[in-house]
């Protein structure tokens, strides 16, 4: 089990990533993904589940990992400009879900 520095350590890089991601995100209109019907909707649910996952509710984590997963919304939306981010993103949360047994 990871001690409390680690797992702070740990979600305070992803926040951070995340955080990075909102701006990029930010910019981006139109378009069309899974459950979104454009850019902006996706920015909006992203930057809200950032919020929520940064004040402490983890269950969060299931949908930012599949908004990050490789060719799901991330990448439709945003493509090549946010490839190495989102997939540090999802490799992030990959490791923060396994360590915190939260299904997916």
């Amino acid at each position: 089990m990871l001690d409390l520095a680690k797992r702070d350590k740990l979600k305070s890089r992803l926040i951070k990533d995340l955080k990075k991601a909102c701006g990029i995100a930010s910019h981006y209109s139109g378009g069309y993904s899974g459950e979104f019907l454009d850019a902006q909707e996706f920015y909006q649910a992203l930057k809200s589940a950032v919020e929520a996952f940064e004040c402490g509710d983890d269950s969060q984590a299931r949908d930012l990992w599949i908004w990050f997963a490789p060719t799901t919304a991330w990448d439709d939306f945003i493509g090549t400009e946010g490839l190495d981010l989102g997939n540090a993103i999802f490799g992030q949360l990959q490791a923060y879900i396994d360590k915190h047994c939260i299904k997916i």
